[in-house]
């Protein structure tokens, strides 16, 4: 999968599971720049994106993800084993 089909999906779950139309998935993005990011809608979020992309995470991998490129980045690795 593309890389901007990545980001494009990414964008439309993080905007449902944050309730803001104004979210854009780019690789630099962190908790820290969007509002309402908690633990909570971070499970949250990371369920979306499994169920999605028809994906597992460990939990060490979603402890080791700093940003959004990150999670790109595991999301094309776990596709690409799956291929």
């Amino acid at each position: 999968m593309e890389s901007s089909e990545v980001y494009t999906r990414l964008t439309s779950l993080f905007r449902n599971v944050f309730d803001n139309d104004e979210i854009v998935a780019s690789p630099e993005l962190t908790a820290n720049d969007v509002e309402g990011w908690d633990s909570l809608r971070h499970v949250r979020l990371m369920l979306s994106v499994e169920r999605a992309f028809g994906i597992k995470f460990s939990a060490y991998e979603v402890n080791r993800l700093r940003n959004v490129g990150q999670l790109a980045k595991l999301i094309q690795d776990k596709l690409g084993a799956q291929a």
